[in-house]
């Protein structure tokens, strides 16, 4: 009789520590880690397929002649370091609480600029950047504010705030960010 007190006890004090301790903290702190985790392993893939591409045209580029590289880079930007400009600003992004979802680079654009002789130079060259995410107002700001402390030259051309569909039901104040950004640089490096 005894022993059976004493298994029932521990029964009780089982289900009390798991419904009390082990549930809650699953469900609450590690179950956004184990979001922001999936979301730093997906931007970090993305990463990773986008320099796999960078390398590859790189390598197609350096075994183009160099008329053919003269002509195309008329048309075509170098864009050089694009992949480390997209990981510092996800590092930005993480070191606010931000999580982006998205990057979508639009267009690259030369800006001639008559030079001091009359001839037309590409002064700066300019891309489009469209960045998506979510997180508090907060921690958005808070990203803004480090767009803005950036030695990168960076306008914000458009900004879009939904509710986070997924957060209404659960009294979190999330939301939906859109982001167009121009990134401006020298014709020579990214």
């Amino acid at each position: 009789m005894n022993q059976r007190l004493i298994i029932i006890l521990e029964l009780i004090v089982a289900f009390g520590l798991f419904f009390w301790y082990v549930q809650p903290t699953y469900t609450g702190s590690i179950q956004i880690l184990h979001a922001k985790i999936a979301s730093e392993q997906m931007v970090s893939r993305t990463m990773q397929k986008y320099s796999q591409e960078e390398t590859r045209l790189e390598e197609k580029k350096n075994s183009m002649s160099q008329i053919s590289i003269m002509r195309l880079s008329k048309m075509v930007p170098t864009t050089n370091g694009t992949a480390h400009f997209l990981f510092s600003i996800n590092a930005l992004a993480s070191r606010s609480g931000f999580a982006l979802n998205k990057f979508n680079i639009k267009n690259q654009n030369n800006n001639p600029q008559q030079n001091v002789s009359g001839r037309k130079q590409n002064l700066y060259k300019t891309f489009t950047l469209d960045v998506s995410g979510e997180g508090t107002y907060g921690a958005f700001r808070q990203f803004l504010g480090g767009i803005e402390r950036s030695l990168r030259i960076i306008d914000v051309t458009s900004l879009s705030i939904r509710t986070n569909v997924s957060s209404t039901g659960k009294n979190i104040n999330l939301y939906d960010y859109s982001l167009t950004l121009q990134i401006y640089r020298l014709p020579s490096a990214l």
